[in-house]
């Protein structure tokens, strides 16, 4: 599994502040995922360019008695910008 984090854009960083997203991943039997914010942060650029981010990220399939199945996962993401 790779989790490549967002950079934040230098645009973004001109203020210290903080924000948390809630992203869904809906993982397939064949380790492909569909993934869309369940709780976006106030940023429409952020949102952005988490979403690209997450779009990067791989997956292995769960499995049950061996075999590969659906499943979801949320995934709690924090920013801190100082």
């Amino acid at each position: 599994m790779s989790q490549p984090l967002p950079a934040v854009p230098d645009d973004l960083r001109e203020v210290a502040w903080r924000a948390v997203a809630v992203a869904r991943f809906a993982i397939h039997v064949d380790g492909t995922y569909d993934v869309h914010l369940l709780t976006p942060t106030r940023s429409p650029r952020l949102n952005q360019v988490l979403l690209e981010s997450l779009h990067r990220w791989r997956f292995f399939p769960a499995m049950d008695n061996g075999h590969p199945i659906e499943s979801h996962q949320d995934v709690r993401i924090h920013f801190n910008v100082e």
